[in-house]
C-alpha cells in the first residue's frame, strides 16, 4: 500500500470500542492527514474523541455521510460496522479511491506468517482468548489484536517476532478477499446464520466466512469444527495441513483433537524439536515436515473452565495449537486450568435469595441462544431476550423455546427484531410474555416472578442497537441493575 505520509485518508467510524482510535493513532504517526465521519453525534462520541485530543489538524464529520465531500480523499479507512454497500462508498469506488480496512493494512505491514487468524460466527472471541492465553504462556511476546476493540494498527509498533493471534470478523474477512490474503494458520468455530441484513444471501455470509482457508497455501495449516456441518465441507478446499477438533471422538483417518469420556485425546503432529518451549516462533516448522504423531490424552477436560459444552469446544483449538507449538504436557496441563472466564457470555453475575442471574448479552443471533437454552435444560428459567433485527429466522429458536418445558417467562426488551419474535414464538411456549421498556425493568420484573432454584438469563437472540450502544453495554446494564438488587 506504500507510504500513508500526506495522504488525506477519510476514516469512516469512530466508535467507542476503541478499534478505530488505535487504527487513527496510527495513521497520524505514518503522517497521514486525517478526517473522521461517523454518523452519531459529538456528544455520543465524546470518549473517543477525547484520546485522540492529542493528535492535531483531525477534522471531525458527524451526521448523514451520504453527501460528505471526496475531493482530495487518497483513501477511505472502514470501520467494520459501515455498510458495505453504503452510499460514500459506491461513490469512492467509481471515483476509485481504494477503500481498506484495518485488516488488510495490517496484513500488508506484518505479513501473513505469524498471524493466527480465528473466526466464526459464534466462539471466536472465547477460542482467541484462550488461544492467546495459552501461546502467551509459551512465547511471552505473543499479542492479540481484533479482540474487545484492541486496534490492529494500534499494536503495529509493539510487534515482535512472536506469534499474533487476530480476531477476524467477516467485515474484516472481505477485506482480506480483496487482496487474496489469508493467514498462516486459520481457524473457524462456527457458522451460523448473521448479518443477513448486509450480505445479499446466506451463501455470501459464509463465502466471507470461507475466506480464513481461501487464500492459503500448502505450507499452512486449518483447524476446524468438525461438529459443524457446514465447516466440515470445507476439507476440500483445504491447501495445507488440516486439524479437527470435536466434543467427540474423530474418525481414525483424521488428525485432530477430541473429548473422550473426561479427555482431550490428541493425534496431532507436533513441533520440531528446538521449538518446544521457544522464544522464538519459526511459523515454518510448526506442524509441518515431521512424521512422527502423537496420540495420547492431553489433559483432563475438568482442567478446562467452562460452563457449556460449547465453551468447552471452542477451547480446543488453543490445546491443539499448545501441542503443534510443542509445549510440554505439564505446560498445557496448568496453563488451561488458569484460561480466563470472559464477561457477558454465560456469566454468572450473582446469586441472590436462591436465584441466579446470568448475563448472556453477547447471544446476537437465535442459535447463540438456543445453546443458552439447551445447556439450561433442566433449569427453571426467566429469559429476558429481543432487540434489533438482522433479517435472521426465528423458528429454530421458536422449536426451542417449545422444547424447555421449564421456561416460565419471557421479558422482551424493545426492539425491531422484538415483533418478529414473538410472532415466531408465541404460539410455541406456555411461558407467560411481559414487555418492558428498558433493563432496569426487565431485572426489577425478573425478580418479583422468580422463585428460589430459577435463574433469570439476558440471552437476547439480537443484537442491541436502539436501546443500547452495544452488546456490552446492554450486558453492563444488566449486570449494573442486578448488582443493585436487594
Amino acid at each position: 500500500m506504500g507510504s500513508f505520509s500526506g495522504k488525506h485518508v477519510l476514516v469512516l467510524g469512530l466508535g467507542l470500542h476503541g478499534g478505530a482510535v488505535g487504527n487513527i493513532t496510527w495513521l497520524a504517526s505514518q503522517g497521514a492527514r486525517i478526517t473522521v465521519s461517523d454518523t452519531k453525534s459529538r456528544e455520543q462520541l465524546e470518549t473517543s474523541i477525547q484520546k485522540l485530543s492529542n493528535i492535531p489538524g483531525i477534522e471531525y464529520l458527524f451526521g448523514s455521510q451520504d453527501e460528505i465531500s471526496l475531493d482530495g480523499v487518497d483513501m477511505i479507512l472502514r470501520n467494520p460496522a459501515v455498510p458495505r454497500k453504503a452510499v460514500i462508498l459506491q461513490k469512492a469506488r467509481e471515483k476509485n479511491i481504494p477503500v481498506v480496512m484495518d485488516s488488510n493494512i495490517f496484513f500488508d505491514q506484518v505479513g501473513r506468517k505469524r498471524i493466527i487468524g480465528i473466526t466464526g460466527s459464534k466462539g471466536k472471541t472465547t477460542t482467541s482468548h484462550a488461544i492467546y492465553h495459552i501461546l502467551k504462556s509459551i512465547i511471552s511476546e505473543t499479542i492479540a489484536v481484533g479482540v474487545d476493540g484492541v486496534s490492529p494498527l494500534g499494536t503495529l509498533t509493539l510487534l515482535s517476532s512472536a506469534p499474533i493471534v487476530f480476531e477476524l470478523s467477516s467485515w474484516r474477512l472481505e477485506a482480506l478477499q480483496e487482496v487474496h490474503a489469508s493467514p498462516h494458520i486459520a481457524i473457524c468455530t462456527s457458522i451460523y446464520q448473521d448479518h443477513l441484513n448486509t450480505y445479499n444471501s446466506y451463501e455470501d455470509y459464509i463465502q466471507a466466512k470461507k475466506q480464513i482457508i481461501a487464500d492459503q497455501t500448502e505450507n499452512d495449516i486449518a483447524i476446524l469444527n468438525y461438529d459443524d456441518e457446514i465447516i466440515r465441507t470445507w476439507e476440500q478446499d483445504v491447501r495445507g495441513e488440516l486439524y479437527w477438533y470435536s466434543l467427540k471422538p474423530l474418525p481414525s483417518n483424521l488428525r485432530g483433537i477430541w473429548i473422550d469420556n473426561d479427555s482431550v485425546c490428541g493425534n496431532v503432529i507436533p513441533a520440531k524439536a528446538g521449538i518446544q518451549e521457544s522464544t522464538t516462533w519459526m511459523p515454518d516448522q510448526v506442524g509441518h515436515n515431521n512424521t512422527s504423531k502423537t496420540s495420547a490424552k492431553i489433559c483432563k477436560v475438568s482442567d478446562i473452565p467452562h460452563t457449556s459444552p460449547h465453551e468447552l469446544r471452542n477451547k480446543l483449538p488453543a490445546i491443539l495449537l499448545a501441542v503443534l507449538f510443542g509445549a510440554s504436557p505439564e505446560t498445557i496441563q496448568q496453563t488451561v486450568r488458569s484460561i480466563p472466564q470472559l464477561q457477558h457470555r454465560m456469566q454468572l453475575v450473582r446469586e441472590l435469595n436462591g436465584v441466579q442471574y446470568i448475563n448472556d448479552t453477547t447471544a446476537t443471533m437465535p442459535d447463540a441462544t438456543i445453546a443458552a437454552l439447551t445447556t439450561m435444560q433442566e433449569k427453571p428459567l426467566i429469559l429476558i431476550l429481543g432487540g434489533s433485527d438482522k433479517a435472521l429466522e426465528f423458528t429454530s429458536l421458536a422449536h426451542a423455546i417449545s422444547e424447555h418445558k421449564n421456561l416460565k417467562h419471557l421479558i422482551w426488551l424493545p426492539g425491531t427484531a422484538t415483533l418478529r419474535m414473538q410472532q415466531a414464538i408465541r404460539s410455541h411456549t406456555s411461558a407467560q410474555m411481559h414487555d418492558i421498556a428498558t433493563m432496569q425493568e426487565a431485572v426489577i420484573l425478573a425478580q418479583k416472578l422468580a422463585q428460589a432454584g430459577d435463574a433469570v438469563i439476558l440471552s437476547p437472540g439480537a443484537t442491541s442497537f436502539g436501546l443500547f450502544l452495544h452488546e456490552f453495554d446492554r450486558g453492563d446494564a444488566f449486570i449494573s441493575t442486578v448488582e443493585q438488587l436487594r
